[in-house]
C-alpha cells in the first residue's frame, strides 16, 4: 500500500531520533542552530549528490537555476530558511513544510526519500542491521551458512581461505603435487556446494509451508470477501470487505496499522520518552493518544499531530488527562 505524507513524515522522525538516541547524527544536528545547519548541508554537498538530493536541495533553498552546483546552491541560500526546521527539531513548532522533511531525510541519509505519490516507505532499512555472526537462521533453525570468503582490509580484494592440508600440498614439487591441490580444492567445493544446495532446499520448503498455511489462516480469518479491517475500541480488527459493522467503517487492510495502531487507555503514564512514538488529538476538548499517527480513526479526515514536550506539559504532567 501506498504511504501517504502524514506516515512518511513519521518514518523520517522516526530515523531521526532513532540516531539521535545513539549518537550518529551528523555535527550539524547535534547542535541545534540555523548556522550550523546551513554548514553541515554545505559539507554534505562536497560528497556524490544524486538527482532527486538535487531537487531537494534546490526545492529547500528556491533557487532552479541548473547552471549552479548544488555546492554553489547551498552556500548561497539564505541562513533564515533552516530557521524553521530547527524550531522544528527543537519541538518548539509542531509542524512544518514538507521541504524541511525532506532536507532532514537527506541530511540523515533516510532510504525512502523523497516522498512521492504511490511510492510504499516502510523505513526498514533504517533499522535492519547485519546479521551477528553464528546467528541462527530463523527460518532452519541452524546456524547461518557465511560466504567462505574474507576480504583483505587494505584493498578490499576476496581472499581465499586455507585449505587444510594445502601448504603441504603446495611444498612439494610441482607436478603431481599441483594436480593434487587441484583435486582437493574441487572436492571442499563440491561438498561446500552441496551442503548449501541442502540447506537452501529445506528453506524454500519450510518457507512454502509456512506461506501456505499462513495465507490459508488469513483467508479464513477475514473471510471471502477481501482483506479489509475496522477501528474496534482500541485497535484495529481484520474483516472481509464485504462484510457490515454497525456503527463502524470498513477500510482496506493496512498491516502496519493493524500491527501498530493502539489508542492509550492510560495516556497520564506517558513520559518525555514518548516523544516520537506517540500521536495525538484534541477534539471538543476531548483529549486522545495513539501509538500510530496518520488519520483519526474515527474522526476521519482529522490528522493525529506528533506528541510534543509542550503536549506533555500542559496537559499530562499537570494532571489535566486522568484516563
Amino acid at each position: 500500500m501506498a504511504t501517504s505524507y502524514p506516515d512518511y513524515q513519521q518514518l523520517v522522525m522516526r530515523a531521526y531520533e532513532r540516531k539521535k538516541a545513539n549518537n550518529t547524527l551528523p555535527h550539524g544536528l547535534m547542535y541545534l542552530t540555523p548556522a550550523k545547519l546551513k554548514e553541515e548541508c554545505v559539507k554534505k554537498c562536497t560528497t556524490d549528490v544524486n538527482r532527486r538530493d538535487e531537487k531537494i536541495i534546490r526545492d529547500f533553498c528556491g533557487d532552479l537555476n541548473k547552471g549552479r552546483s548544488c555546492h554553489a546552491i547551498m552556500q548561497r541560500c539564505d541562513t533564515d530558511k533552516f530557521r524553521p526546521l530547527v524550531n522544528y527539531l527543537k519541538e518548539k513548532t509542531e509542524n512544518t513544510d514538507e521541504k524541511n522533511i525532506e532536507l532532514l531525510a537527506w541530511l540523515i541519509d533516510f532510504a525512502g526519500r523523497p516522498w512521492e505519490i504511490g511510492k510504499t516507505v516502510t523505513g526498514d532499512d533504517e533499522e535492519s542491521g547485519a546479521p551477528a555472526l553464528n546467528e541462527v537462521n530463523p527460518v532452519t533453525d541452524s546456524p547461518a551458512i557465511l560466504p567462505a570468503t574474507r576480504s583483505d582490509e587494505s584493498t578490499g580484494n576476496p581472499v581465499i581461505p586455507e585449505i587444510p592440508g594445502m601448504l603441504t600440498l603446495m611444498g612439494s614439487s610441482k607436478g603431481k603435487e599441483s594436480g593434487a591441490v587441484k583435486t582437493a580444492e574441487t572436492v571442499n567445493q563440491k561438498k561446500l556446494s552441496g551442503r548449501s544446495a541442502k540447506t537452501l532446499a529445506a528453506a524454500v520448503m519450510l518457507s512454502l509451508a509456512l506461506g501456505t498455511g499462513g495465507m490459508w489462516w488469513w483467508k479464513d480469518k477475514t473471510g471471502p470477501g477481501g482483506n479489509c479491517m475496522y477501528w474496534h475500541e482500541d485497535h484495529y480488527e481484520p474483516v472481509a470487505c464485504n462484510q457490515k459493522i454497525p456503527n463502524a467503517r470498513v477500510i482496506a487492510l493496512d498491516t502496519m496499522k493493524l500491527k501498530n495502531f493502539r489508542k492509550i487507555t492510560r495516556p497520564d503514564t506517558i513520559t518525555y520518552l514518548a516523544i516520537g512514538k506517540v500521536w495525538y488529538s484534541k477534539i471538543d476538548n476531548k483529549f486522545e493518544c495513539y501509538t500510530y499517527g496518520g488519520e483519526h480513526p474515527v474522526v476521519f479526515d482529522h490528522q493525529l499531530k506528533p506528541i510534543t514536550k509542550y503536549i506533555i506539559d500542559k496537559y499530562i504532567l499537570t494532571g489535566m488527562i486522568t484516563k
